[in-house]
């Protein structure tokens, strides 16, 4: 009995402990790889209670056209996906709609924004 009012307690306690909140420091860098692609990003988070540091990495989605040559990479984000160039610099959106999954099998809305010196007029 005792060893069981034990384990209940440590799991009540547990389960309200509060969670915890990391902070970014401003450190980020870059990811790239032998081609010299951005294909991802490490950030450094602080634990405030204790002081200590961690590595944050995240890796791009690689986006290929009809031949399957990289384009770009896709960077995912809570609402959607940011899309980036092969130097990592943003050129658009791909947002993901369950609503459209049996008319639009492909992933959702994509919008790329051209740089004014590729634009046709």
């Amino acid at each position: 009995m005792k060893r069981t009012t034990i384990l209940l307690l440590a799991v009540l306690v547990s389960a309200c402990a509060a969670p915890v909140e990391y902070r970014y420091t401003g450190e980020r860098q870059t990811l790239k790889n032998a081609e010299g692609h951005v294909i991802g990003q490490k950030e450094m988070l602080l634990d405030p209670t204790t002081g200590d540091k961690f590595e944050q990495i995240t890796y791009y989605t690689p986006r290929r056209d009809e031949k399957g040559t990289i384009i770009g990479y896709e960077e995912p984000l809570p609402p959607g996906y940011v899309v980036r160039d092969l130097k990592g610099r943003r050129v658009g959106v791909r947002y993901s709609d369950l609503r459209s999954r049996g008319s639009n099998p492909g992933g959702g809305v994509t919008v790329i924004v051209k740089p004014p010196a590729e634009r046709s007029n």
